[in-house]
């Protein structure tokens, strides 16, 4: 067989293809176009205000009824109780309603009243989706499932009047678990609004620990489990993660017992406070104190970093968070305490002072763009790179170990002070080294130890910053 041969054959096969499948697309079509006939839509164009609707009321049949109402432009479950929710899946069920269409035929009614509900399962517990606004509202009655993707409507009239539609409607608001229609975000309020973030979690002691951190003017400050400097950017990223946040899932709601949950007593929790303020129509501002509050409970399964939760201002939803998201919320401590020396920055230092353990102290101080250095010894000339270098490993150098403990007194080296251009003291620290020319200690007081590598070469000497 040569290649003229095999070209051949190739053609050959792909023409029967096409062909097969053009005329499976015709069959395809004409059986869809005799399942659509006789259908027409169920809703009058311009009878409902679909844009207007405000709110929602799906029956699962019985009692088992969810509500949903929009205010200020958010929507939120009014029913069994109140929870934020996903828009967007609201807006399906809007969408399904408006499309639906149905046989305008209506169910064989020949039978007794009885037996035509028993048919279509349209009784007086069928599920149904109903649809208000401000003027009116329309209802739709789920009924049981036909082939072929259809199911019986019915429109609550006084009258039972089954009817055979797209299932569109049925699957949106029956087959799924509407609990999943919750927003899941933990958190609204980590954002600049904040003020204060609190998180506890058991240590290895198996006592509980709190890191509280509260704004200090455009800065951050660690009062708990010790009061010293916060990283700013470390709570930035905190704040940052905690707004990325979100559940799993929705578990279970109004549980009867909560030790299951691990939620009797929660094993974690974070805080975060925040203001709003509203302006009356008289101009006057009103701040309103928030606060949210996520409790942690226990691994879902024994060994799994997921675990159930619950919000505080909603505690009947029992929810799932990842590992992810409970690392967010209970950061280690350590992590948010600023690594720096000083927590200064360089240009608002005048006067640096090096007042060493043995030795003539020093006083370094900012004279226009140079710096001027001198002792009881007399004065000395700078290099003013080498000033600016102290002032860098001051000020912008980041430890690479961080304890809350104190620094052994006879490891201390020296103490270093710094002036603000007004004479105030703006940072004091005690400036420790290990023996034998090892890492050094920065310690402001605070009992926070910062530990730098060797090369960080604090020198308490003239002859490190005199000109050479």
């Amino acid at each position: 067989m040569n290649w003229r041969t095999i070209f051949l054959l190739w053609v050959l096969a792909a023409l029967v293809w096409i062909g097969g499948w053009f005329l499976w697309s015709i069959s395809v079509d004409s059986r869809t176009a005799q399942l659509d006939e006789g259908f027409a839509p169920v809703f009058v164009t311009g009878s409902v205000p679909w844009s207007q609707i405000d709110q929602i009321e799906i029956s699962r049949g019985g009692e088992n009824i969810f509500e949903f109402k929009r205010r200020d432009g958010r929507w939120f479950q009014t029913l069994p109780f109140e929870f934020p929710v996903d828009t967007a899946r609201l807006m399906e069920v809007v969408d399904q309603a408006n499309g639906l269409t149905a046989r305008a035929a209506l169910a064989d009614v020949a039978g007794s009243t009885k037996e035509l509900l028993d048919s279509t399962g349209l009784g007086e517990d069928a599920p149904f989706v109903k649809l208000a606004w401000k003027e009116g509202s329309v209802k739709v009655r789920f009924g049981h499932r036909l082939p072929a993707g259809f199911a019986w409507i019915d429109l609550g009239g006084e009258q039972v009047q089954p009817r055979a539609a797209r299932s569109t409607l049925h699957d949106a608001a029956l087959l799924t678990d509407l609990r999943q229609w919750r927003q899941t975000s933990l958190f609204s309020r980590a954002d600049v609004e904040c003020d204060r973030l609190v998180s506890e979690s058991p240590g290895r002691d198996g006592k509980t620990q709190r890191l509280e951190i509260v704004r200090d003017g455009s800065a951050w400050k660690v009062v708990s489990p010790i009061s010293t400097r916060a990283d700013r950017a470390a709570v930035e990223r905190w704040l940052e993660a905690l707004a990325r946040a979100q559940a799993s899932g929705f578990v279970v709601d109004r549980p009867t017992q909560l030790m299951p949950f691990g939620l009797e007593k929660a094993a974690g929790v974070v805080e975060i406070y925040a203001s709003s303020r509203k302006t009356d129509a008289d101009g006057r501002v009103t701040v309103q104190p928030i606060v949210e509050r996520l409790e942690i409970g226990a691994p879902i399964r024994p060994g799994a970093t997921d675990r159930f939760a619950r919000l505080s201002d909603r505690p009947e939803a029992i929810m799932e968070i990842d590992g992810t998201a409970v690392a967010a919320a209970i950061p280690p401590t350590l992590l948010m305490i600023d690594p720096t020396a000083t927590g200064q920055r360089p240009e608002d230092v005048r006067v640096i002072r090096l007042e060493p353990a043995v030795g003539e102290a020093l006083r370094i101080e900012r004279v226009g763009s140079e710096w001027k250095l001198s002792s009881a010894s007399g004065a000395h000339a700078t290099t003013t790179a080498k000033v600016e270098g102290l002032l860098g490993k001051l000020c912008d150098s980041r430890a690479s170990e961080i304890t809350l403990s104190a620094v052994p007194a006879d490891l201390i080296v020296g103490r270093i002070v710094l002036e603000s251009f007004d004479g105030r003291e703006i940072s004091s620290v005690n400036v420790s080294r290990e023996r034998n020319e090892g890492r050094f200690g920065v310690d402001d007081g605070s009992g926070v130890l910062r530990i730098f590598p060797p090369s960080l070469g604090l020198r308490f000497d003239a002859t490190a910053y005199a000109s050479e």
